[in-house]
């Protein structure tokens, strides 16, 4: 818990108050999600950067941090410094917080930056601080003269903190840096290895990946400390040593196959933030070039399952508890256009040893059942190898990342190299290439059926693709135009994020399918800038002692001057 106060009296004008608004942002960029801060800036008056913010501790998130920072900004001098009532106000802020049970419940400090001029100041520590010492207090003398050194000095001191003389901007960055080794000490004396994880954030490698809800990434990291015997007790942090995760690696963990159509998994913090959600959409068009919006790591997850009205679903989460709920849900597919009534399953676990909850939705009447089949390792080989046949390809049917000699291959020749026995140190879902498989060797006389009635001139005018797809995200495509009279030229290629099998979601025509009567085809249109065209879908279900799995659909796509 921070209180940072800023004199703002008539000595501070110019370039000192320029390095002072420089030390203060400076000091809010090394807070995070589970820091609390205020800032107050001080004449004879007491003033709060953010009236709202009145007398009490705010989350420093990036949306409040860059909101102080604005107000921070405006800041302008006048009148003459007492730090009395103002250092009063800081001390009441952070004793009632530690009262009540609020804030971090950690650390406590106060980070006093002025030109130095003060009045009588001891008996608000005495009053307030003395001798527990609970609230460190920082001070950062501002400018070139050092006529007050003295006070502040002694200020820092005989409150457990650390006292810095800032005189130009270059010097601020070091300066501020110099608190967190103070705050480490004990850690460091107790052998804390305390491990954080990040706020989301997002990576620019990531920025060329699949989907807009996977692009962010998150740190784990710990301090080194220095175990010298001799310098033990004084403390010394050394550093820090962490790694970036994608979280698209994190929800992996969560196939795709494994939850249906419409299921989903998704990731939040402690704090109710999404990290990874279907719903996230991180980027906007800015013209041609795609840009993070402001506020793309501090989305809400009640912003995205707005149905939980009562925020039971997200107050279990961020309390990282284990449980399941059941909501009606009205979900949108095809941008908008598309409405589906669904009432979904939620069940949510905490993952240890991380601030992160996990959530996985499964929808009522999809999911639940799978359909298995087995097939020998030949016989599917031989399917899955035919020309019009492919795998999702973000999808982990085989870890290629684990070893770089594997990182050349595709997911369909990582998958056909492992069941070869080529790799036998290839790490793959078994479950899910035995359905690849099993879903290859039935889907396989389809080919010779869509070739047959090409052959013998019985495809109807206008249709240009037959294709259907499995749930294990394995698709057949049988192109009856060419790519230069096609009218859906963009259709089921890889720029066609909607209608393939992706990491994040199933096929547009897939989702639409199985809301609809299996065995009868439920046609929709497109208009793809101008480019229209119809596809007809249907599902094919498989029963079995009463009870009915979704295997896959078949699918047609027409150009949409066809008459029929």
């Amino acid at each position: 818990d921070i209180i940072i106060m800023v004199d703002i009296s008539g000595s501070m004008k110019g370039l000192k108050m320029t390095i002072a608004k420089h030390t203060i942002n400076t000091i809010l960029d090394t807070l995070g999600e589970n820091d609390f801060v205020n800032v107050i800036a001080y004449t004879d008056y007491v003033r709060y950067v953010e009236p709202c913010f009145r007398g009490t501790l705010v989350q420093a998130d990036l949306d409040n941090r860059e909101h102080f920072k604005v107000l921070v900004e405006e800041l302008h001098v006048k009148g003459e410094a007492k730090i009395k009532p103002a250092m009063k106000e800081a001390f009441k802020i952070l004793n009632e917080a530690r009262a009540n049970g609020q804030g971090s419940m950690c650390n406590q400090a106060i980070m006093l930056i002025t030109d130095g001029a003060m009045e009588d100041f001891e008996s608000v520590f005495e009053e307030f601080n003395w001798p527990e010492r609970r609230v460190r207090v920082f001070t950062y003398l501002i400018g070139r003269e050092m006529t007050f050194a003295q006070n502040t000095k002694w200020i820092a001191c005989n409150n457990k903190g650390y006292y810095t003389h800032i005189s130009t901007l270059a010097d601020v960055q070091e300066n501020v840096m110099e608190y967190l080794h103070v705050l480490s000490r004990p850690m460091v004396i107790n052998h804390d290895h305390d491990i954080i994880w990040t706020e989301a954030y997002m990576d620019t490698v990531l920025f060329t990946t699949k989907a807009q809800s996977l692009l962010l990434m998150t740190s784990v990291a710990m301090p080194v400390f220095s175990k010298k015997k001799e310098t033990l007790s004084h403390g010394i942090l050394l550093g820090v040593v962490g790694s970036d995760i994608p979280l698209m690696e994190v929800m992996k963990l969560a196939p795709r196959y494994m939850l249906g159509a419409h299921g989903y998994a998704f990731l939040i913090t402690n704090n109710g933030y999404i990290l990874a959600h279907p719903d996230l959409r991180p980027l906007y068009k800015d013209g041609k070039k795609l840009k993070p919006k402001p506020n793309y790591n501090s989305v809400d997850l009640s912003e995205v399952e707005w149905e939980d009205t009562d925020e039971m679903l997200r107050t279990a989460m961020v309390k990282g508890e284990t449980g399941s709920i059941s909501l009606n849900i009205r979900a949108s597919v095809d941008k908008g256009k598309r409405p589906l009534y669904l009432v979904n399953e939620y069940f949510y676990t905490n993952i240890d040893e991380t601030p992160f909850s996990f959530g996985m939705v499964l929808t009522r009447g999809h999911g639940r059942l799978m359909f298995v089949g087995n097939v020998s390792v030949e016989e599917g080989l031989h399917d899955l190898t035919s020309p019009d046949l492919s795998i999702a390809s973000e999808w982990t049917y085989c870890e290629t990342d684990i070893d770089p000699a594997h990182r050349k291959f595709s997911q369909l020749q990582a998958a056909i190299r492992y069941l070869l026995g080529k790799e036998p140190d290839l790490e793959c879902d078994e479950v899910l290439l035995q359905q690849t498989l099993f879903d290859a060797v039935v889907t396989a006389p389809l080919e010779a059926y869509w070739n047959a009635l090409m052959l013998n001139d019985r495809v109807e005018p206008g249709v240009e693709t037959a294709f259907l797809g499995t749930r294990a995200g394995l698709m057949r495509i049988m192109r009856y135009a060419g790519v230069e009279t096609r009218v859906a030229k963009k259709f089921l290629t890889p720029a066609d994020k909607d209608n393939l099998f992706t990491i994040d979601h199933f096929p547009l025509w897939y989702r639409l399918a199985v809301e609809n009567t299996p065995g009868i085809f439920y046609y929709y249109p497109v208009n793809d800038k101008g480019v229209k065209y119809a596809v007809a879908t249907t599902a094919v279900t498989v029963s079995s002692e009463g009870k009915t799995a979704m295997a896959g659909g078949e699918f047609h796509c027409s150009s949409s001057d066809s008459k029929h």
